[in-house]
């Protein structure tokens, strides 16, 4: 699972967003992270979440939203990330937490696996901080083994291109 989001991230640095990509934006009123989604993708708002989905909606799904905990409370912000994780899949384990960034954003990753009714799902966590603001984000991909192998290069782009909206 860390080679995977590792993978992700050093291909970020590589990749530029696509021509055709778009942004979209967290909370869908007042955008305050921003990310571009891979053209073709689609998005939606629901339960006051950014949803991003591939085309067939299962193979890799991201989610965003906000945390409760802020950022000057980091331990009770992971836990709060880490019981949405396990809400929504069985079995899940986590590596050890890291830290990265991207522009004017800070992440710290729990990269993990679970499953859920289809079978083994690759978790990326990001908990991410918004400059000055107090608020933590939670940024969520689950894909199957296939859908992160297919669109391992897209995620790179959507990862590498979260940031702060002024």
């Amino acid at each position: 699972m860390k080679n995977i989001l590792l993978l992700f991230l050093a291909l970020a640095a590589v990749f530029t967003v696509p021509a055709g990509a778009e942004d979209a934006g967290y909370p869908e009123a007042k955008h305050e992270l921003a990310l571009a989604v891979p053209e073709g993708w689609k998005t939606r708002y629901e339960d006051g979440k950014l949803y991003v989905t591939t085309t067939d909606e299962l193979s890799v799904v991201i989610e965003v939203s906000g945390l409760k905990a802020t950022k000057k409370d980091g331990s009770a912000a992971l836990a709060e990330m880490k019981s949405q994780v396990n809400e929504a899949f069985k079995n899940v384990t986590f590596e050890a937490m890291e830290q990265g960034g991207g522009a004017n954003v800070g992440f710290y990753i729990l990269n993990g696996k679970g499953e859920d009714d289809d079978g083994e799902v690759i978790i990326n966590a990001l908990m991410v901080t918004n400059g000055d603001n107090d608020k933590v984000y939670f940024v969520f991909v689950a894909a199957s083994p296939e859908g992160a192998k297919e669109h391992g290069e897209d995620l790179a782009k959507v990862i590498g291109s979260i940031r702060k909206v002024d």
